[in-house]
């Protein structure tokens, strides 16, 4: 009887998926309360804010939804501290809890719409922001503010979302490979795992991309520059590379002051030219993937989108245009804290009215657009004069 039980086998297991399944049972938690947030957060006027919002948008084929983070934090300020913290990991959920949300506001859709297209979730917060030279290690991957003035803007290119890659050689398809947002891209296999018997195995770097099947999205580079009144003095204003996509693009244009709120994020440094060294390993650029992005409607910079003009207005400019002096009332009402410069004044007034294009008999065009070149000595009001 002592050998009894000798050859029990015996039970024995690996828990290897247990941290990912806490992650992903936290991850469901998260997602149920962002969905739980855009269903049933309410005014004072107990109208459904962020519900009512993302129909009338998808009504209008704008699959966006801006989310205020002081909303967020009155309903579950935990919530809103790991959005803060971590926006990396809660925005992907934040966005498919929209898509969720956006499949149940808009049923019964019209025949023929049967898939829902995906939300963009966008960020406003009225925190006070940051100025670009405050912002070091400790920020990385978490949610910044920052003010500035746009002074560049890449045209609109394409970004795959997801993508399928083939080998060359055994013709293996690897489908919906979901790629980083931001500027990273990804690093596509070196080998080929299929095996196939009576076949050699594939060389290196077999794979390539298919175009007709990736999903892509439109993103745009712009250049921020830090507002003038952040600048030390005696010091040149810093710049900050901005990443900008899908609803957020031609949004601003250089000239405009903007306040964004982003992901301060990281990137590979770009190998430089023959003869230059490459970026030292564990070394990185630092950009911002912008979330949420706010142009000033008042004062220097402020965008020319949304303005429109009553009837009256325009019986107004008829009027003035109509007048003998209209140059010189125009150039005189520029800058009229500076005295004199009355040449200057005209010369700037002419750069913001253009010139006409012309069409030549020959087909030539010359183009309507004036420029202006201001030299003079330190102290003569050249800036001032053209910030107006």
């Amino acid at each position: 009887m002592a050998m009894e039980g000798f050859d029990d086998p015996g039970v024995f297991f690996s828990d290897n998926f247990s941290e990912s399944q806490g992650d992903g049972q936290s991850n469901l938690a998260n997602k149920k309360q962002f969905l739980k947030f855009i269903k049933e957060f309410q005014e004072g006027n107990f109208a459904y804010k962020y519900r009512d919002a993302l129909k009338r948008n998808y009504l209008r084929r704008e699959y966006k939804l801006e989310i205020n983070i002081q909303d967020l934090a009155g309903y579950d300020e935990q919530l809103a501290d790991k959005l803060k913290q971590s926006p990396g990991e809660m925005l992907p959920l934040f966005e498919e809890a929209a898509k969720e949300a956006a499949d149940e506001v808009t049923f019964p859709r019209a025949d023929g719409e049967t898939t829902v297209e995906d939300i963009h979730v966008t960020l406003i917060s009225e925190a006070a922001p940051t100025s670009v030279r405050d912002l070091k290690s400790e920020q990385v991957s978490k949610l910044v503010k920052i003010p500035g003035i746009v002074v560049a803007a890449s045209g609109i290119k394409a970004k795959a979302t997801r993508i399928a890659i083939q080998c060359r050689t055994c013709r293996t398809t690897i489908p919906d490979i979901p790629l980083k947002p931001g500027l990273e891209g990804y690093q596509m296999p070196r080998k080929c795992n299929t095996e196939q018997a009576g076949r050699p195995a594939c060389p290196l770097d077999p794979y390539y991309i298919l175009p007709d099947h990736c999903k892509c999205v439109d993103f745009q580079n712009l250049k921020l520059q830090e507002s003038p009144e952040s600048v030390p003095h005696g010091e040149m204003p810093r710049h900050m590379q901005l990443f900008v996509d899908r609803s957020l693009t031609e949004r601003a244009v250089p000239g405009n002051r903007v306040t964004v709120i982003g992901v301060y994020s990281i990137r590979k440094m770009a190998k430089l030219g023959r003869g230059g060294e490459k970026g030292a390993v564990g070394v990185r650029m630092p950009y911002l993937r912008v979330v949420g992005l706010q142009v000033e409607t008042e004062g220097a910079g402020r965008t020319s989108s949304n303005l429109t003009f009553t009837q009256e207005d325009e019986e107004s400019f008829r009027r003035l245009a109509a007048q003998p002096g209209v140059y010189d009332t125009i150039s005189k009402s520029i800058a009229p804290s500076i005295f004199g410069s009355d040449d200057i004044k005209k010369s700037i007034s002419c750069l913001l009215f253009g010139g006409s294009r012309k069409r030549l008999p020959d087909g030539l065009t010359r183009r309507g657009d004036i420029n202006v070149l201001l030299l003079g000595d330190p102290g003569t009001a050249k800036s001032q004069l053209l910030k107006f």
